[in-house]
């Protein structure tokens, strides 16, 4: 009962920093939430606009868009004007929904058994919880109206679920992965690496698992669960990303629109940055905690700040050099995997370290 007491603390205090004055701060209505507010009145109001990709803005996935369209039907029969206060409770709303997806993630590293028993305290999900809660990063982009906070919630939702349907044998819990997987698809480019890290996932966590490390043939038998598990969450993930699929083939200048304007890498490479060790540089140093060593624009953080002050910093440097002493141990390297993924959006591309689109990390 006092676990549950002090999860649910965490969670409405995180919830409380990221509504708070949410109609005047942050200051200011940026351009990328404007386009995003007028696609989501357009769905709202326009019964035949159901659009599978935004196609304005130089292309954006439209999740986001038909979240807002939902806030905005229910501000309306609330007698609430519709708006930024409105679009910013959708991104407060993802926030909060990330950090129970982070508790679920964090329980089932946790949880996890057999060869690979994770030397993790009872305490380890809620103290992950209340970390994230009072993250300034996490904070600010819960407050703003743009697709960026959904990122964290689709890999740890999606990952959590991965885990839980291994350990538990619930089909359910693979498809319901497979179905977090397939909305990152329509919800932030940013998020388009998660099925790779997923993929990766999976690997580790069968091969950890694998008749060859056990020296018993009758393991197959037991795993069958869990690759059919895997057959499904890729069947349904493959099924609900069909339709973004086929737009794309009649598509293809918008696959690419967006990525060859930002990245630094190849013929298409950005005059912003000057070369990727550069990019790597300015990521691996923007956790801080001194100097100014973070994304300078405004509108993404106070200039120049570190992603992390001291007292972040410091269990975040000792968790990397753990994770880095137990890379032997599937839950090590599933961290590691997922913090070098969800950094890599950034580094290919210019400006970096450019906070939002580097927010799963």
């Amino acid at each position: 009962m006092r676990y549950l007491i002090l999860l649910l603390a965490f969670v409405i205090f995180g919830a409380a920093l990221r509504l708070w004055q949410l109609d005047r701060l942050p200051p200011g209505f940026h351009f990328d939430e404007a386009f995003e507010g007028l696609e989501a009145w357009r769905i709202l109001t326009e019964p035949s606009y159901r659009p599978i990709f935004l196609t304005g803005n130089f292309g954006v996935p439209p999740f986001n868009a038909y979240a807002n369209a939902l806030t905005f039907g229910v501000w309306q029969a609330l007698s609430l004007p519709v708006g930024p206060t409105a679009m910013r409770t959708t991104a407060a709303f993802f926030g909060v929904l990330g950090l129970v997806a982070l508790w679920g993630l964090a329980h089932e590293l946790r949880s996890a058994t057999g060869r690979w028993r994770s030397p993790l305290s009872p305490l380890f999900p809620v103290w992950a919880v209340a970390i994230l809660a009072t993250m300034r990063w996490h904070i600010h982009f819960s407050r703003m109206g743009i697709e960026p906070i959904i990122v964290p919630l689709i890999w740890t939702a999606a990952t959590g679920l991965f885990l839980h349907g291994w350990r538990t044998k619930r089909y359910s819990a693979f498809a319901g992965s497979g179905l977090v997987l397939a909305s990152g698809m329509y919800a932030y480019q940013g998020a388009w690496v998660i099925p790779f890290l997923l993929a990766a996932t999976a690997a580790i966590w069968f091969l950890w698992d694998s008749p060859w490390l056990h020296e018993n043939d009758g393991h197959w038998r037991r795993l069958r669960h869990q690759l059919l598990g895997m057959g499904l969450a890729a069947l349904v993930a493959t099924v609900l990303v069909a339709p973004l699929g086929w737009f794309f083939a009649q598509n293809m200048e918008l696959v690419f629109l967006r990525p060859a304007q930002l990245s630094i890498v190849g013929e298409t490479a950005s005059p912003a940055d000057s070369n990727l060790a550069d990019s790597i540089w300015a990521t691996v140093t923007m956790y801080g905690p001194f100097g100014s060593p973070g994304d300078r624009d405004p509108r993404r953080n106070l200039p120049g700040a570190p992603a992390l002050s001291l007292w972040y910093a410091i269990p975040f440097y000792l968790g990397i050099a753990l994770t880095l002493l137990r890379m032997a141990q599937p839950v090590s390297l599933l961290l590691l995997v997922g913090l070098v993924g969800l950094l890599s959006p950034g580094v290919v591309s210019e400006y970096a370290p450019h906070f939002h689109r580097i927010l799963g990390a």
